[in-house]
């Protein structure tokens, strides 16, 4: 049996019109606190206070900084405001950090071999030509082919 898996589960239903329950309760608020102002003051004073009503109004309603819809930014700005949120590092003293190590000088001094260039020659052509890992055998002979004096 198979079950319809819903596909866009992020986006806001839309309930009046093109908008969605927020942006409608928004609207809703905005205007009918424009209307009051109207109704109780003069209209010089409806101006001034539409000037800050109405743009306040459609930025709660439609603007999303970054994606976060303006009261989820600021009830995350008053979160942020009234954690508390002091990270001191302080780093502790530990015995190992004040420990010395002393080289202890072998006697035994370690022989470097002479590599010829003949050698040098067959493992740079084979880094250059082998993808895994060559047996002897190949090695031998994979050099003798290519490598030109």
């Amino acid at each position: 049996m198979q079950y319809g898996v819903p596909q866009f589960i992020n986006v806001e239903d839309k309930i009046v019109g093109p908008f969605t329950g927020k942006q409608t309760i928004c609207l809703i608020v905005g205007g009918g606190l424009s209307m009051l102002i109207f109704s109780v003051f003069d209209f010089i004073f409806f101006a001034i206070a539409a000037l800050f009503i109405i743009p306040t109004t459609l930025a709660f309603a439609f603007w999303k900084p970054k994606g976060i819809s303006i009261p989820r930014l600021i009830l995350n700005r008053v979160n942020f405001g009234t954690s508390n949120h002091l990270y001191v590092w302080r780093r502790e003293p530990d015995a190992r950090m004040f420990k010395t190590t002393q080289k202890i000088k072998s006697s035994k001094e370690i022989v470097e071999k002479d590599v010829s260039r003949n050698r040098i020659r067959e493992l740079a052509w084979l880094l250059d030509t082998s993808t895994s890992v060559n047996l002897s055998y190949e090695v031998k002979t994979r050099a003798r082919e290519g490598i030109r004096k």
